[in-house]
Parts: structure tokens; sequence; C-alpha cells
């Protein structure tokens, strides 16, 4: 004989239909047996008989009541089902990144937390992980397409683990992988070369092309290690030392990157709010000519106050700005706040301000320029945009157009710290340019070496040739300024005439009286 099993389910729907059949089965019973032949007699004997009616109503009362319990339990155990899978479904919400659907930061700390409970925790290697430019092709290309290229990645991440690790999204482009079974730098090698080179195939999105690379920190779980804390702090150090090697690498920890390394993390860090804090600020520094010793110009420089580290050099944060993408942003606001400022100033001269190749990347740059001249009411001819020749390399055609655009519109183009590249003649026969500013390595060296005297000579007679304006930075000494101006050179920028100043302090330099530095002719 086979024995048929209930599910929990079905079992209660047996025992309400039993309890529903107990509260309905004697009243009937009773009912038909009092009068089978007529229902209307019956059914008065029925109810006038008292004995009759108790002896059927008590069991029928039974059967309701337990029907009523069965039921209700059952509802209650419905609803605490259905609270259960509803609190399951938001641990999973909240443990899971919602655009790549891999897990978050609380899913990575709790999956680390677990491994460092156990006894063996020291085969665990940990994989913080920040994607190359991706601020660049979020501001460039906008967030759609960094969107399409993260969830693309992480596809190619996870099919290079093959399940043999787990990988996490912290948030923006930041990501992190735990690899067990790996003690070893010789074990977690092989992983890192594949994740890079998956990286670094160019990804065909809808949007477009997209070219990029993985930069990777990796240390390990220690024995001595007691919090998460200290695990992903080693892992962000070592990942800081890889972009620093211009990105696209990975780095092992070792204890000799805590000091400096900590706080050039710290830096980069800070970097990140200092322009919502508004620790940013502009000092200007003037160009003369150097027969009347008048201001012709000035030159924003960018400054930045930190809280607690004060003024930290633009040679320190600019770099770091650069690789992480910031510097778009930023730039910006140089532009913004120095015509905003160069407006006000009681004489017309003109205001330069520097910008990046990765500013020329951003197709929406030139119109940005135009659009602050228009806001702040400058007059296009006052505003100099001063370029490297490490704008070339970006992309010579945009470069190009860009440099056209703003000329066309009155703005002047300026080629700075000029001598210093490999194609600087080439430069000034193909982009559009108003003012050549040669490097102050020039000005050092030329009173020393006849070499030295003999280019900056030269340079003076190319910008004639090409009928350009030309300045000489980093005139300190009387004698430097002597010699440039016995050369024909027009403009000089210098400690010896002025240092930087703050923007509070340039209407005393534009007073009609204020003679900087003259050279007598």
């Amino acid at each position: 004989m086979m024995l048929r099993t209930f599910s929990p389910g079905s079992l209660w729907r047996y025992v309400f239909a039993g309890s529903a059949l107990g509260a309905v089965a004697p009243l009937t019973t009773l009912y038909l047996l009092a009068s089978p032949g007529d229902p209307w007699s019956g059914f008065h004997q029925f109810t006038s008989d008292p004995l009759l009616f108790a002896t059927a109503a008590l069991p029928a009362a039974t059967g309701y009541l337990a029907y009523q319990i069965g039921w209700r339990t059952l509802q209650l155990r419905q609803r605490i089902h259905e609270l259960e899978h509803r609190r399951r479904e938001l641990q999973e919400v909240a443990s899971r990144d919602p655009l790549t659907g891999i897990g978050n930061r609380l899913a990575m700390e709790q999956a680390l937390q677990a491994r460092m409970a156990k006894v063996n925790k020291t085969s665990t290697a940990v994989l913080a992980i920040d994607l190359d430019r991706f601020k660049f092709v979020n501001d460039t290309m906008g967030h759609d397409t960094g969107d399409s290229l993260l969830i693309a990645l992480t596809q190619r991440l996870k099919q290079v683990l093959g399940g043999r690790g787990e990988i996490y999204r912290l948030g923006g482009d930041e990501f992190v992988i735990l690899l067990d079974g790996c003690a070893t730098p010789q074990a977690v090698e092989p992983y890192c070369l594949d994740l890079a080179r998956e990286a670094s195939t160019p990804f065909e999105l809808a949007q477009g092309r997209v070219a990029t690379g993985l930069s990777i920190g990796v240390t390990f779980v220690e024995e001595e290690d007691d919090s998460i804390g200290q695990v992903l702090k080693r892992a962000d150090l070592a990942l800081y030392r890889a972009k620093a090697d211009f990105g696209s690498a990975h780095t092992f920890y070792e204890p000799l990157m805590a000091a400096e390394d900590l706080r050039m993390f710290e830096i980069e860090r800070d970097l990140g709010r200092a322009l919502s804090e508004g620790e940013f600020f502009l000092e200007y520094q003037p160009i003369i000519g150097i027969k009347s010793g008048k201001v012709r110009s000035l030159e924003a420089l960018l400054r930045w106050r930190h809280p607690s580290l004060g003024v930290i050099s633009p040679e320190v944060f600019v770099p770091l700005a650069e690789r992480s993408g910031m510097i778009l942003a930023i730039g910006k606001w140089v532009v913004q706040k120095a015509c905003s400022e160069a407006v006000k100033w009681p004489a017309p001269v003109g205001v330069g301000v520097n910008v990046s190749g990765d500013q020329f990347k951003d197709r929406g740059f030139v119109a940005y320029i135009l659009g602050c001249l228009d806001d702040s009411g400058l007059a296009p001819g006052r505003l100099t945009i001063e370029v490297t020749e490490a704008v070339f390399s970006v992309d010579i055609q945009l470069v190009r157009e860009s440099l056209a655009q703003l000329r066309a519109a009155g703005v002047r183009v300026a080629l700075d710290d000029f001598g210093t590249g490999f194609s600087s003649i080439n430069n000034l026969k193909v982009f559009p340019l108003d003012q050549l500013k040669i490097d102050r390595s020039f000005a050092r060296e030329m009173l020393e070496t006849t070499r030295d005297a003999r280019l900056v000579d030269l340079i003076r007679l190319l910008s004639e040739t090409f009928q350009i304006d030309t300045t000489i930075e980093g005139i300190e000494t009387r004698p430097q300024l002597d010699f440039v101006r016995a050369l024909g050179i027009e403009e000089a920028q210098g400690f010896l005439i002025s240092r930087p100043v703050a923007a509070d302090m340039v209407p005393d330099l534009l007073t009609p009286d204020r003679n900087l530095f003259a050279v007598a002719s």
C-alpha cells in the first residue's frame, strides 16, 4: 500500500476542508433526520427542539472555530513567508550593484570579513582595480557611454576569473577582486596580466569605440589583520603606485609605500572635493613690456589651499588631476574664474590661462571658453589660451581645429615652454599662434653658454619670421633682462619683475604710474 504524502500547504488545505465540513455536516445531517419528507416541517422541528438543535450546534461551533483558527494561522504563515521573501529581496538589492549586477561595497566587506575569520586567512589576495581614463570618457562621451563601458568591462573581468574569484564594484570605476588560494605574487601575477589584457582591448559600444586600461593594486590578507580597513588601505596604496606608473600597470604592496605614497594618495583623494569646497584660487604673474616696464598681460596660475596641508604646489597636484581626469572640471573653473576676475581690472590688459591636452579632447571645451567670455563680458582679445607642445601629441587635427575656432572668435593662442619639445619649428608653421613663450631653462643658461644664447636669438628670429610675439620666461636677474632686451625680445616674465600675486593685488600693478622694471633704450 502506497502512503500519500502532503506538502505543508496541501496539508493545511485538507485541515481547513475538514474543519469546514465539521461545521456544516452536523447541522445538515440532523436537519434531514428531523423530517426527511417535509423540509419545511423538518426545519420548524429542528429549530424548535432545543436538544436536537444543541446536539447539532455544538460540533458545528467546534468545527467553525477550528476552521477560523486554521484560516488565521494560514494567513499569518503566508504573511511571514511574504515578509521573509521581501527581506531577502531587500538584502539582495542592498548588496548588489544596480548597474552591473555584481556585488557592491557592502557585499565585498562581508565577503572579506568572512575570509578574515577563517583559520587559514592568508591565502586570499585582494585586488583593488581602477579603470584608466574613465572620468575622461564620462566627461567627453557622456554618462551613458561610461555606464556601457562599466557593464562591458564587468563581463570581461568575470570571464577572466571564470569562477575562480569574486568581483565587486565599489562605485564609479572602482572594483575589488577577491582571489582565494593565492598567497604569493607568483600566484596572482597571471590573473593581473589576463585582466589587464582584456581591459586594454578596445570596447565596441553603441556610442562608439572606447580604448582604456586597468591599474591594479594587490595585497594579501595577513595574519595580524584585524580589520578590513587595514587590508583595503594597503590595496589602495598599491593601486596608487600603479596609477603613478602612468596607469595600465599592476603593483604589489610593499611596506615602503606607506610613507610618501600615503601622503600623495591622500592629496589625490582630497582633490575630488577641493573644487566643490572652494579650496582652489588663482594668483597672477605679470608679463611686462621690457622697454616700458608696464604690464601687458597676466598669467593666471592655479593654487590649492588644502585645509590641513596648506598651499600645495601645482607641480604636485596638477599631474594627479590630469591622471585622474579631474583636470577637465578644474580647467573649466580656471577659465571661468580668470574671465570673471580680469573683467574687473582697472586696465584692459590680457589674461593667460594654461590649458592641457586632455581639455581639448572635450568636444565642448571651445564652446565653454566662448561661453565664459559671453557670461563675464570679457573681450575675446584679452584672453590668451596657453598650451605646451605636449598638447600636439593628443590629436593634431582636433587641436588645430580647436585653436582655429578660438582665434576666429578673437581669442589669442600662446605656445608655452617653447624649445623643450622635438617639433617646435613645425608647430610654428602648422598651428595658429599669436605668442611664443621661451622656456625658463634658456634664461638660466643663456649667460653661461654661447649655445643657449644663440638658441634664444634663433627663437626670436623664428618668431619674427612667423609674425608671432615673443616672451621669455624665468627672468630672475638684471643681467638676464639686459641681455634679452639687447636681443630685441619685447616681453619678459619672471621673479625679477614680479612674483605671482593674489587677485586683489592685481589692480595695484595696473595703476598708470606703476613701472615694474623698465630698461632704458
